[in-house]
């Protein structure tokens, strides 16, 4: 063995033998999944054990109301973030492929902004604005999706009536 894995297993043997002055002794073990996912290296089998340990430690800590809201909100994000990738990775996989004759119609519409550049020269980046582009359409029409089926407009003007008012004044201007 290492002196890394010596020093990575030390630790997580103390974390876990130290579990016990919070009295759960004994509590931490590695399920099927943790030992697939450490697939027979025992360094990482030693980290997913202290991070059980942390965790078990954090459980046993009293928060206050404000830690406990912003805990959860970290969660929250970090569900929504891993929902979102999932479901936009599946998403975007269709637009990832971009035709010649769509980079060059894009690079002949904007030529007055692209300047003299050789189309070759930047036919990757053009390519690559134009996934950007598809996925932010795929983005924003999720977006609108949601907030037309759970009504997020409506939520919004009855909480915020002044604002929605100045907005639809808004709104009136632009249209003269």
């Amino acid at each position: 063995m290492t002196k890394k894995l010596l020093a990575v297993s030390f630790l997580s043997l103390i974390l876990v033998a130290c579990g016990g002055n919070s009295g759960n002794s004994g509590t931490l073990e590695l399920s099927k999944r943790d030992k697939e996912l450490a697939n027979g290296n025992p360094n990482v089998a030693a980290e997913i054990l202290v991070q059980k340990a942390i965790l078990q430690e954090s459980k046993n800590q009293k928060l206050t109301e404000e830690e406990q809201y912003n805990l959860d909100l970290a969660k929250q994000e970090v569900e929504v973030n891993f929902y979102l990738q999932k479901k936009f990775d599946k998403d975007f996989s269709t637009v990832s492929n971009v035709s010649d004759e769509e980079a060059k119609k894009y690079y002949d519409e904007h030529k007055a902004e692209i300047g003299n550049t050789p189309f070759e020269t930047i036919k990757e980046a053009i390519i690559n604005e134009i996934i950007y582009q598809k996925q932010t359409e795929i983005v924003h029409k999720y977006y609108d999706d949601l907030a037309e089926k759970y009504k997020i407009n409506d939520i919004l003007n009855k909480e915020y009536p002044e604002e929605a008012a100045s907005a639809d004044n808004a709104k009136t201007e632009e249209k003269k």
